[in-house]
C-alpha cells in the first residue's frame, strides 16, 4: 500500500478549456496522467488530488473529469482548489458518488484519514501575500479549517500536510503555529504553473519539509510520498531542534554572564 498525490490535473473533457495554451507541456496531458497512474498505482494504494481537479462550472458538468479518475486505480481523496468551482457541500458530493456507485471517492474538508500508518491532513489555503478584503475574511477561515484537520486526526502517526496554495512565501507563513502544534514535518502543495513550477524544488523553513506537487511540475505523474523523511530533511531538521535547544539554553544562562 503506497500513498501518492498529484496537484493541478486542471481537466476539462466535458468543455473546452485547452491547457496547451499554457505550454507545450500541457499537451495531451490528460493521456500523460492516465498513463503514468496506471504505471505506477495500484488498486489498494491511495492518491491525493490536491485541488484544481477540473474546469467545470457544476459537479453535473465534472462528472466526465470525475469519471476520469474513478476509472484509474486507488482511492482518491479530494482536496478543493481555487479553480474547483464544480465543488459543492459534502453531503452533495458524497449523495453525488453514492448514486454513481463510485466508492473510491473520499472528501479532505474539515477531517482527516488515517492511510498505512499516517494520518492525510489538509485544506485549500489562500494566497498568504494577499492582504485584501477577501484575503483578510478567507484566510483566517482556512487556518481554522486546517487546524479542525488536525485536530481530527486521532493516531499516533505522523501527520502530513496538503494544501492547494503555498502556505509559506519569503516574507510571511501564518498556518506555521499551527503546523508546529500538532508536529507536522512535511506538508505537499500545489497552484503553481509554467517556468516558476519546474524551478521550484523541495525546502525546508522553520523545520517544514515543503513539495511542489502541481501536475506539470510533477511531469503528469503522481509522485509517491515516502514513507519517511528524506535524509536531507531529516538532518536539516536535526540540524533546526538543536538551534532551538541552544537559544534556549542561552536564553536562560545569558543573565548570569
Amino acid at each position: 500500500m503506497a500513498i501518492f498525490v498529484l496537484g493541478d490535473p486542471h481537466l476539462s473533457l466535458s468543455g473546452e478549456k485547452p491547457m496547451d495554451v499554457f505550454g507545450s507541456r500541457w499537451a495531451d496531458h490528460a493521456q500523460k496522467i492516465k498513463n503514468h497512474w496506471l504505471a505506477t498505482v495500484r488498486e489498494e494504494d491511495t492518491v491525493v488530488l490536491a485541488g484544481d481537479i477540473s474546469w467545470a462550472m457544476s459537479l453535473k458538468d465534472a462528472e466526465a473529469d470525475l469519471r476520469f479518475f474513478h476509472d484509474l486505480p486507488g482511492k482518491k481523496i479530494l482536496l478543493k482548489g481555487n479553480h474547483d468551482y464544480w465543488w459543492e457541500t459534502v453531503a452533495k458530493m458524497t449523495r453525488f458518488f453514492e448514486e454513481r456507485k463510485w466508492e473510491d471517492f473520499f472528501i479532505l474538508f474539515n477531517n482527516s484519514y488515517e492511510v498505512d500508518g499516517v494520518t492525510l491532513c489538509g485544506t485549500r489555503g489562500w494566497d498568504v501575500d494577499c492582504f485584501d478584503e477577501q484575503a483578510q475574511k478567507m484566510l483566517p477561515r482556512e487556518m481554522q479549517r486546517l487546524e479542525h484537520s488536525l485536530e481530527s486526526a486521532q493516531g499516533k502517526g505522523e501527520k502530513i500536510v496538503f494544501f492547494h496554495h503555498p502556505p509559506v512565501s519569503d516574507a510571511h507563513d501564518p498556518f506555521l503555529p499551527i503546523l508546529k502544534k500538532f508536529g507536522v514535518r512535511r506538508v505537499y502543495y500545489g497552484h503553481l504553473h509554467g517556468g516558476k513550477a519546474i524551478c521550484t524544488k523541495p525546502f525546508i523553513k522553520n523545520g517544514i519539509e515543503y513539495t511542489l506537487i502541481s501536475a506539470d511540475a510533477l511531469g503528469f505523474q503522481p509522485l509517491k510520498i515516502p514513507q519517511n523523511l528524506s535524509k536531507i530533511g531529516k538532518m536539516q531538521q536535526i540540524r533546526q531542534k538543536m538551534k532551538e535547544i541552544w537559544a534556549k539554553v542561552l536564553s536562560q544562562f545569558g543573565h548570569r554572564c
